[in-house]
């Protein structure tokens, strides 16, 4: 599997390389090759890449067959040279853990110089080599190119670093073109022509993009944990507490009710800075870092198990009391000053019910992919909005209407229901850590079915408590509701983790289901791999076809798969179409009577495995070169509706529908 999942992300970039004559598919990564004279008889030979905002490529040292493409540099053998062992780099290495893969993979951002040392043993030399590299985003890669590149050298004691000829050349210099001939057995390249005129151009709707969705997901996260927070003793009795305070203490009520807003975004402010001053101390590469760190996901798990023993009740997680004294005293000032400084008081005293729901989340919110402003990462920002935004509601609209106070419940243990809650929740989250390092060091015990099988047991209790089935005192009913549908949810789990079934809302949080003890053969929803066999079957079944672009390495087809696929209602949609699965990592070599030479990128390059042919295809007929890229035709080579990529579930069920829509319009 991680061969093939090797190879797919290989193929993947050398198709997006090759389209660096096109600005539509120019290559986000520049070389310039120098040679560097360091004696009078050996050189250094520099590649320096300069890799546009955004991008990376990948390390030098990924262990074959184990993970994406590792960048390399070859020189050619020859009896007039002697090359030193060994590739040093001079750059920022970045390691973080790949989920797809199921390793630590290195990666370089913005500049790096490779250098390969050689020792010349003549005096004129013609030196040749090659490059090898991938370059990725958050949503797509570009295929793996390999350069070759040429440099005349001499070996001179009169030649110094200070004078040294211009060896500078440009990624096609050099480089032999293959003579270009008749394409034999090419069916699927250009004897073939897609009808784009049947298709429907206005069905499928704009896609939104997924950082976006990223972001607007870890609001919620934030709001629904201010909730959490809301509820718990250390917050709730202050509401009206505080509101009263507002309404009654000033020279009439629209003077406590701005108090009470400014008090509110007293509270937005704090927080918000909270996860502005987190991005900021770390950095967003950082707390990346620290997101895929076995030790710190160690670290992380025993800190969520401490937070959870104390929801428990064991003990009570405080800040000093001294930082509450001196906020009080603050307070005291009245005015702005003094408003600010009451929040920041709560913020301070609450921290013991607060603390465990502020720390995953932005623990949480600085895990993975996400936009970013210079160094700071908007994702933390995002989720301290929403949770302050969450704590700071309830304190302004009940100074809007003070009647409402009225309605609250009283205090009680129903909060200590809700704490014992927040416990579990954050046992269940603590096996999350350690499931990245067992999967970053490859320990093996926390595979899915005894993390599935944790989750089962926890929701399990969570549910048996909060239902109160076995104690003698009673629960609130909303608490025994919520006892409800935490066993309803673990029996789903239990039943998602027998069937071996992803579950969307544990996305990222559970391992995934391939890395299990007991299930090897987890199988791909796709029909097809080959598009002539494919085309052949929706003929004789009268089907439209799904080709679905993609690679073993590629991880947001992985995503697409495991969080979109998977639902209802697109498994249904999809099963009324032939799926083929065109993998364009697939370097398994195409046979002689098949190979063929294509310019189709601006330049002529050799076509030689499967992989590249649907590369090729892909280029050639839909002018893309990432995966995953989705079209939907029909057997006649009409295409039904705009191509979708990386995409969310509203916009794929669309994509889907609006296909099945135009192909029985053109049946009649």
């Amino acid at each position: 599997m991680t061969f093939l999942l090797r190879n797919t992300f290989l193929f993947a970039i050398t198709l997006l390389s090759a389209l660096s004559v096109s600005a539509q598919f120019e290559s986000p990564v520049k070389w310039k090759v120098t040679a560097l004279p360091i004696n009078e008889d050996t050189y250094e030979i520099r590649l320096k890449a300069t890799i546009a905002d955004k991008h990376y490529i990948y390390s030098t040292d990924i262990p074959e067959d184990e993970g994406p493409v590792a960048t390399s540099v070859k020189i050619l053998a020859s009896k007039d040279i002697e090359v030193k062992e060994g590739l040093t780099y001079e750059g920022k290495l970045m390691v973080d853990f790949d989920p797809t893969f199921g390793i630590n993979i290195g990666k370089f951002k913005k500049e790096v110089t490779f250098i390969k040392v050689v020792k010349l043993l003549q005096d004129d030399v013609t030196i040749k080599g090659s490059y090898e590299f991938m370059a990725c985003d958050e949503k797509q890669c570009f295929p793996p190119d390999e350069v070759e590149f040429s440099l005349k050298l001499k070996r001179t004691a009169l030649q110094t670093a200070s004078d040294s000829t211009d060896t500078t050349v440009a990624i096609e210099a050099n480089t032999e073109e293959p003579e270009l001939g008749d394409i034999p057995n090419d069916s699927l390249a250009k004897t073939i022509a897609f009808n784009w005129d049947a298709m429907d151009k206005d069905c499928v709707s704009a896609d939104s993009d997924e950082a976006d969705m990223s972001i607007w997901w870890i609001f919620i996260l934030g709001f629904g944990g201010g909730l959490l927070a809301l509820l718990t003793p250390c917050v709730f009795p202050m509401v009206p507490i505080t509101v009263g305070f507002f309404t009654k203490g000033g020279r009439n009520r629209k003077e406590g009710v701005i108090q009470a807003m400014i008090y509110g975004f007293s509270i937005i402010v704090i927080y918000v800075f909270l996860g502005v001053a987190t991005t900021m101390i770390f950095g967003a590469d950082a707390l990346n870092a620290m997101s895929t760190s076995a030790f710190f996901n160690v670290l992380f798990f025993l800190i969520f198990i401490i937070f959870a023993i104390s929801f428990f009740g064991a003990f009570e997680i405080t800040l000093p009391n001294s930082w509450a004294n001196q906020s009080d005293k603050m307070a005291g000032r009245g005015g702005l000053v003094g408003i600010f400084f009451m929040a920041f008081t709560l913020a301070l005293v609450s921290f013991s019910c607060t603390g465990p729901i502020i720390g995953s989340l932005l623990v949480q919110a600085a895990t993975g992919q996400g936009p970013e402003i210079g160094i700071l990462k908007v994702k933390p920002v995002m989720g301290m909005f929403g949770f302050s935004l969450a704590l700071a509601l309830p304190f302004t609209l009940f100074a809007l209407f003070p009647q409402w106070l009225k309605s609250l419940p009283k205090s009680g243990g129903w909060m200590e229901n809700v704490k014992i809650n927040i416990g579990f929740l954050e046992l269940a989250l603590a096996l999350k850590f350690l499931s990245v390092a067992d999967l970053t060091q490859n320990w093996g015990f926390l595979r899915w079915e005894p993390f599935m099988a944790a989750w089962f047991i926890i929701f399990l209790l969570m549910g048996i408590y909060s239902t109160g089935i076995l104690s003698k005192t009673g629960r609130p009913i909303l608490i025994r509701f919520f006892g409800i549908a935490s066993i309803i949810f673990s029996l789903y789990i239990g039943y998602a983790g027998l069937k071996y079934q992803p579950v969307a809302v544990l996305s990222g949080l559970a391992p995934p289901a391939h890395y299990n003890f007991f299930n090897e053969d987890i199988p791909h929803p796709s029909d097809f791999k080959d598009f002539g066999a494919a085309i052949a079957y929706a003929k004789e079944v009268n089907k439209p076809l799904l080709i679905d672009f993609t690679g073993d390495g590629c991880v947001n087809c992985r995503k697409m798969e495991e969080q979109v696929w998977i639902q209802p209602d697109i498994k249904k949609l999809m099963s009324e179409y032939v799926i083929v699965s065109l993998y364009v990592d697939n370097r398994e070599e195409l046979p002689e009577e098949e190979k063929y030479v294509s310019s189709i990128t601006g330049k002529s390059k050799k076509i030689k495995t499967v992989g590249h042919k649907w590369t090729d295809f892909e280029i050639r007929h839909f002018q893309k070169a990432s995966q995953p890229y989705y079209v939907l035709i029909t057997p006649e080579l009409d295409i039904l509706t705009n191509p979708v990529a990386f995409t969310g579930e509203a916009t794929y069920k669309n994509f889907l529908e609006c296909g099945l829509k135009r192909f029985k319009e053109l049946q009649k």
